[in-house]
Order: structure tokens, then sequence, then C-alpha cells
């Protein structure tokens, strides 16, 4: 097929679409997704290209990520295609371009850092190729679309999280907390670290005890093993993304402090991101809370709001953003300095919700298959 607005192009859609009405097919949402979607009728735009230019694997949330642009893709009939940048931003630059030379329907990425990529935005969007940013945001270019989380909110709710249990415990806030942070270079942990530490600057008789965890589970077992090596009183333990805290949860075996909520000796546990292993250790008792950061939704509303506005020639809209099929239901649509940007709210996993279907990690690992190792 031609351009992507041709006259045929949309004629073909009208008539899959009424015919799709005429049997009697009911739409699934991006969130219920089949395993594997059912190949394209023909003229379906199947020939048409989308790709997405990764920064990592490494981490079962990017995986999450690119497996949501790629099943949101095809459900409309398109080709998928990523590649994986292993956190080099020069070669995800070569791969950005190497795709503007194959010009896609949309390329859309998680940027390894929010400017390393502006200037080849801008390069595509002048070949006539829109760009869609997920999970980083970038601090400018012409962006079709953002869909990212508010990191710094996180932060702060992971720290008022802590402090909660804190008062429930000494009957005001008071006693110590150590936070394994994450890599600063990262500019989603460096939001994190300034939220947590915004809220444990107001409380003087809570004794914070940070570490750079720099989001490697060894180092994070390693820098927890240490100050409870000089401190065995610590209340309360935090880790801004939860594949490191699998170390501080080993580190807590490893002194016997690995106690049960409402047990003696429990040391309070709160993560950011609520992958598998969180949802697990909230269901076990171990952890007390998880702010979730929803993965499975980005690629799935960045695709939805492309093609629903941008290959249509129109601007995402800016104010409220609805959909049911996500357990926070409601986010906004702001203008941001690279464009419209889908500002995913945080919000909290705890033993009240956790068994809701709706979870980003219950998605990919139940209902997508997406192995949690």
């Amino acid at each position: 097929m031609g351009k992507k607005g041709t006259v045929f192009g949309r004629i073909i859609l009208v008539i899959l679409t009424l015919s799709l009405i005429f049997m009697g097919c009911e739409k699934k949402s991006d969130a219920e997704a089949p395993a594997a979607a059912e190949a394209p009728a023909e003229g379906a735009r199947g020939d048409e290209l989308v790709v997405y230019a990764n920064k990592s694997l490494d981490y079962y949330f990017f995986a999450a990520v690119q497996e949501g642009v790629k099943r949101a893709v095809e459900q409309r009939g398109w080709r998928f295609q990523a590649s994986v940048a292993d956190f080099d931003s020069s070669v995800q630059t070569s791969q950005f371009e190497n795709f503007i030379a194959r010009r896609p329907l949309a390329i859309l990425s998680d940027p390894i850092d929010s400017e390393g990529l502006i200037d080849v935005i801008e390069r595509s969007v002048d070949a006539g190729v829109p760009v869609g940013i997920v999970d980083t945001p970038t601090t400018g270019g012409r962006v079709a679309v953002t869909v990212a989380f508010d990191n710094k909110l996180a932060g702060i709710m992971a720290a008022e999280k802590i402090v909660e249990l804190l008062i429930e415990k000494y009957g005001e806030p008071r006693g110590k907390v150590f936070n394994a942070y994450g890599a600063l270079s990262s500019w989603a942990w460096r939001l994190r670290k300034e939220g947590f530490e915004e809220v444990m600057a107001r409380y003087p008789d809570i004794e914070y005890i940070p570490a750079p965890g720099e989001g490697d589970m060894v180092k994070t077992n390693n820098a927890l093993i240490n100050a409870l090596t000089r401190d065995p009183d610590i209340d309360a333990v935090h880790c801004p993304s939860d594949t490191p805290a699998i170390g501080m949860a080993e580190a807590l075996k490893q002194k016997d402090m690995w106690k049960k909520v409402g047990e003696e000796g429990h040391v309070i546990f709160v993560t950011i991101d609520g992958e598998p292993v969180a949802q697990r250790e909230i269901e076990a008792g171990y952890y007390d809370a998880s702010v979730v950061q929803d993965a499975v939704s980005y690629g799935l509303i960045a695709v939805e709001l492309m093609d629903r506005y941008t290959f249509q020639g129109n601007d995402v809209p800016l104010g409220p953003y609805m959909n049911t099929d996500f357990y926070w239901e409601e986010a906004e649509i702001v203008q941001s300095p690279s464009g419209p940007y889908v500002v995913i709210p945080p919000y909290y996993m705890d033993e009240t919700n956790v068994q809701d279907p709706r979870h980003w990690g219950t998605m990919a690992e139940k209902n997508w298959g997406l192995a949690y190792n």
C-alpha cells in the first residue's frame, strides 16, 4: 500500500469495520488482548510497519512495555519490529536513524535519556514519520504523544506510606528508614529519590539512611547488609524498583529479619513499580505496599492515541483520559515541552487490592503469558 493517508486505505478500513459489525464481532479493549493477534484480513493495511526503539530488555518492566506496544500494533493489522540498545545512547540513536530510512507508519521509543533522541526525533518528523514516546519523556522534539509516569509523585507516595506505617507502629512519625536509591543517571530513579527525600525532610524524628543501590540486586543486598550490621534497629526499607528490591529481601533473610506484616520484628517494606514479585510478596504478607507504575498501559495507549489522532492528521487533545481496563482508570493529558503527555498516575497496591486483575503484573504474566524470571 502507499502512504497511510490514501483514500483507498481509508475505504478499505471502513469496509473492514462494517463487515466486523455485521458479523456481530465485539472489539476487545487493548488491555484484554488475546495471546496472539489474529492475522489481518487482506487489504487491512497489513503491510504497514510500526517500529519500537527500546532501551533494554534486562528488566521485566521494559519487556512488558515492549509487549504492550507489539500487541497494540498487531491488533490493528500492522507489522511490528523492535530494536534494543542495551542502555547505549549512541546505539539507540543509530537504530532510530535506521528505522527512519525504512519510512514506517510510526516510530515509538523508550529513550535511554531525556535529551539523547531529540535531534533524531526532529529528523524523523521532517521525513514524515511521527514519533511516540513511552516511559522516559524527552525534554524537547515534536513528539506526537508521550505516555509516562509521575515518578516524583511515586517517590512521595512511597515515603508517605512508610511514614503512615511508622505512625501506626509508634503512635508518632519516628524511626529509622533505609533507602537503596537507584542510579542517579536515570531520570526516573532520580525523581523518585527527590520525591522520597522531600517527604523524609519533613520529619526530624525519622532518621533517614540513604545508600546508592544503583538499581542492582547485588548492590542493594550489600548496602542493606552493611546498614543492618551497623544498625540492626532499622524500621523500614525502600527500593525505587522491584527488581533491585529482591536483593534487599535477601538481605533481610540473611539477617533473620524476614518477618510478615504483624509479626514481631517485621521490617516495613515498600517498593515502586508493582512487578509480579511485589504482588507475590504482598499476598504472602512480607511487603507492605508497592507504588504501581502501569507498564502495560504505556504502549497500548500510545498506539491507540496515534491511531485515533496522529494518523488522521490531528493533534492528540489535552484533558482527561479515561480507560477502565486499567486500575487507575483516569489520567490527564497535559502539554509538555515535547507535546501532548499522558501522565499515568501512581497508585498503591497492598493487601486490600492485590487480587484485582487489572494490575499490570497480572495482565502481563497471566493474561499475556510473559514469564517473570
